[in-house]
């Protein structure tokens, strides 16, 4: 595995509550894999909140692994963590988005599902809880641009690796995460992993 791309404003909905445009094409752009957490089976996860760079948002999302054909190998669901701040005065500046989105644990990864397991992901409700509270709940049927359309394109512009993964957007609902605070991912009864963020 050599990166994460990303898929950026790929929910209406999402775009709107940032207060930008919807874009004609999927936005995309990178992440290394320095980058990544990964969380196991049955394991709690420990993401590392930036200190003193602003607000720090999740972003809980459909995540694919990859084989060198650009062929889903397997599905999962994982959190891009956004410096916001960071982003919005980048944006404003005209600026490319990786100081906001590139830093140790910004990109987390749950446990995978075999894609010939998982047949109808994208009809599955996913949601994140932080606190307790439902914070996002949507299905991948909502995306603007499907995933395999998102990897068609981005196989035009990317060379794409054995394990890379990609993100396929979030929905509506982003918002801030501190320090001592618990998240829970799920899909359906599928998929079910907390994350402790410190």
């Amino acid at each position: 595995m050599e990166k994460f791309i990303c898929v950026g404003k790929n929910y209406v909905e999402h775009a709107k509550e940032l207060g930008d445009a919807v874009p004609d094409k999927p936005v995309l752009f990178l992440k290394p894999a320095s980058a990544g957490y990964v969380v196991g089976n049955s394991e709690l996860g420990k993401i590392t909140i930036p200190k003193n760079r602003g607000m720090v948002h999740y972003e809980c999302e459909i995540i694919l692994r990859l084989n060198a054909k650009a062929q889903v190998t397997a599905v999962s669901l994982g959190l891009d963590m956004t410096l916001r701040d960071v982003q919005v005065d980048l944006k404003k500046q005209g600026h490319p988005w990786e100081l906001a989105k590139v830093f140790k644990d910004s990109a987390v990864v749950g446990p995978w599902i075999p894609i010939e397991k998982f047949p109808t992901y994208l009809d599955e409700p996913f949601t994140f809880s932080l606190e307790g509270t439902l914070r996002q709940n949507a299905k991948g049927r909502e995306m603007r641009t499907a995933p395999e359309d998102c990897l068609q394109y981005a196989r035009e512009v990317f060379p794409i690796l054995d394990g890379d993964i990609m993100f396929t957007g979030t929905p509506v609902g982003v918002g801030a995460v501190v320090a001592g605070q618990k998240g829970e991912v799920r899909w359906g009864n599928r998929l079910n992993y907390e994350i402790n963020f410190v």
